[in-house]
């Protein structure tokens, strides 16, 4: 389902007073993408809300320090550029 697919496919970062301003509130990505059209400054309101939603319903809620999540970002780009060009140029 559309819920379950947007827990699958994103993660949050720490929330700090840092993190917020330094990702413009983005590290809010679960939120984010359950509510694209939410200001990103109310993100952070509604967290504990889907956080507790996904607890009531087993539903993972990840969540990463900033460069945790950074290296995720890295090696997923790694990961889906040799897919590809594996793809392009042996494919």
């Amino acid at each position: 389902d559309w819920f379950s697919l947007q827990l699958a496919t994103t993660c949050n970062v720490d929330s700090s007073p840092f993190n917020d301003w330094f990702t413009g509130h983005l590290n809010f990505q679960i939120e984010h993408h359950l509510f694209p059209t939410m200001p990103r400054h109310n993100l952070g309101k509604i967290a504990p809300l889907v956080k507790s939603l996904c607890k009531k319903h087993n539903l993972p809620y990840r969540c990463s320090p900033l460069f945790t999540a950074f290296g995720d970002i890295v090696r997923m780009l790694k990961k889906s550029g040799e897919i590809w060009y594996d793809a392009y140029y042996h494919g």
